[in-house]
């Protein structure tokens, strides 16, 4: 009997799992921890499309190829949210310092990043089982938003986070800034020009900082000067560059001319957030729908 061949039992998907684990344990002994820096945009484009097409294919030759009908089943979605729930404990456990080994950067360890893809994969296959029985039953509108939020979140939280930005803007009083430092010291050009009208510090009796905050002016890629004030935890927002108060010269103290912002760019983030809404809105009607079945009976 073949070894996909059903009927498929949830010990398969276990040693499939510790298949998984232990071929990642070898890649990372010869090719190294997983360099998502070479993912960046536009390969991670790329890879998505490969990996959407990948699911369709797989989809549609289920009925043909055990292995592919097997990774939408129950016995390869139990086992792989087992696996990968495992291996996050174990990212939660240890501290995630690089420098300590291959646990200690868990994203970028090999046996992590494939349960991981193991679990999107299963994911997306029954996104797309739910994408067609949706147009015979509203009832499996719920279901669809669940799973397609889920793979929607985790592919896009996965491959954008090559293309985050963090950078670190020094500005002086009068002065205008248009370029921010990344944080292994690159020089990169925002695409905005700020300038420091003041910066305002507000300390307790006992001269400890109360609040400070950015008067600033910022023109982007519009063209017209944006006036704003950048406090901690109320940033201002240009471009699709969020910009918080970070620093200023602590030696100068309320005397400071130096303002240092934090700018962060994330163009994937609203993909994840539509990820996340669409799993509380399958959340929400199925518990809608739960409560019109008690109310019927």
């Amino acid at each position: 009997m073949p070894l996909f061949a059903k009927p498929w039992k949830l010990s398969l998907g276990f040693i499939f799992g510790g298949i998984l684990v232990l071929a990642g344990f070898v890649i990372q002994v010869v090719c190294g921890p997983v360099r998502w820096e070479s993912m960046s945009s536009p390969v991670n484009l790329i890879l998505l499309v490969v990996f959407l097409a990948f699911l369709v294919i797989a989809f549609a030759l289920r009925h043909k190829v055990g292995f592919f009908g097997w990774l939408g089943s129950p016995s390869a979605a139990v086992p792989s949210i087992a696996c990968t729930l495992l291996m996050t404990i174990v990212m939660g456990l240890t501290a995630q310092i690089p420098e300590r080994g291959w646990l200690g950067n868990m994203i970028t360890f090999w046996p992590f990043v494939l349960c991981y893809v193991w679990l999107t994969t299963v994911v997306g296959l029954v996104a797309i089982n739910h994408l067609l029985r949706v147009c015979h039953s509203w009832k499996e509108i719920p279901a669809l938003l669940n799973h397609l939020g889920l793979f929607v979140t985790l592919v896009c939280a996965t491959l954008g986070s090559v293309d985050k930005q963090t950078l670190e803007m020094t500005l002086n009083e009068g002065g205008v800034e248009t370029v921010g430092v990344s944080e292994d010291g690159r020089k990169v050009e925002t695409g905005l020009s700020v300038q420091l009208n003041d910066f305002v510090m507000e300390t307790y009796p006992n001269g400890m900082p109360k609040r400070f905050a950015s008067d600033v002016v910022v023109r982007g890629k519009s063209g017209h000067d944006i006036p704003g004030v950048i406090e901690v935890n109320k940033p201002m927002e240009v471009d699709g560059w969020k910009m918080y108060q970070y620093d200023y010269d602590s030696e100068a103290g309320v005397e400071s001319k130096i303002s240092v912002l934090q700018l962060v760019k994330d163009p994937w983030l609203p993909f994840v957030y539509a990820g996340i809404f669409m799993m509380l809105a399958g959340a929400f009607l199925m518990m809608f729908f739960g409560f019109k079945k008690e109310e019927s009976k």
